[in-house]
């Protein structure tokens, strides 16, 4: 979803549509500047760019929009979905009980264990059963290959070859790095960063990531060149050495 003007998702969690939080000057600032600029950020796939102020409304719709939601002084865009149907209310429940688990719903041992159940009962790559959505809803591409970094994991690694202590551990990390996020306003996969490279980290997306984004670049641990690849239709970024 992208929403104009960008005060629309100020109280939603931040996906990946909004991760880059507000522009600021030449820096992007978290959502406690939401609603100062003069410009937005718009999404078009995995490529961003930076326009002027909006000057008529509502907007021209940018991308592949399948949805439109507006009211008077705000638009929310739904953008290229695999699937886009309208849905009564058993439906739109039948949807919902097919979604695996989400710490931000629910991170207790029950949700943890669906998790890890799902995750390990299939002989696919874990890289693929990370974005299926009845294994874990929402973790999508950027925390995938943040996790399996931070895992050191391959994410071609058959998912039922992963061990129930490694995905409670991928379950873990998740739930602490989306907390991060939601707090936030950005999603930030860097640990332990000193303050002057957290304010960094919280500008600019190239100072927040181990892997994503970062095809081509020297690994930050071991200066091996990222890799960029497609899995499930989607862009993987890792480390053939760290997660070997």
């Amino acid at each position: 979803m992208h929403f104009d003007p960008t005060t629309a998702s100020a109280g939603g969690r931040m996906g990946q549509t909004n991760q880059q939080g507000t522009v600021v000057g030449a820096h992007e600032d978290s959502l406690a500047s939401i609603g100062a600029p003069r410009r937005t950020r718009l999404r078009m796939a995995e490529q961003e760019k930076v326009v002027d102020a909006l000057e008529s409304w509502p907007p021209e719709p940018i991308g592949q929009v399948r949805v439109r939601l507006l009211t008077e002084d705000a638009v929310a865009d739904l953008r290229g979905p695999t699937a886009c149907e309208v849905l009564d209310d058993a439906g739109v429940r039948a949807v919902l009980d097919r979604l695996g688990p989400d710490p931000q719903l629910d991170d207790g041992p029950e949700a943890e264990a669906k998790f890890v159940e799902r995750l390990r009962k299939s002989g696919k790559a874990v890289g693929l059963q990370l974005m299926d959505q009845a294994v874990v809803a929402g973790i999508g591409n950027v925390y995938r290959a943040e996790i399996l970094f931070r895992a050191r994991m391959n994410p071609h690694l058959p998912a039922k070859q992963v061990t129930v202590e490694q995905a409670r551990d991928l379950w873990a990390d998740w739930a602490r790095l989306l907390e991060i996020g939601v707090t936030t306003g950005q999603m930030m996969t860097m640990d332990d960063l000193a303050d002057d490279a957290y304010r960094a980290a919280l500008a600019n997306r190239a100072d927040r990531h181990w892997v994503y984004k970062r095809e081509g670049l020297p690994c930050r641990v071991c200066r091996t060149h990222i890799v960029l690849e497609e899995m499930g239709n989607r862009k993987l970024y890792w480390c053939p050495r760290c997660q070997a």
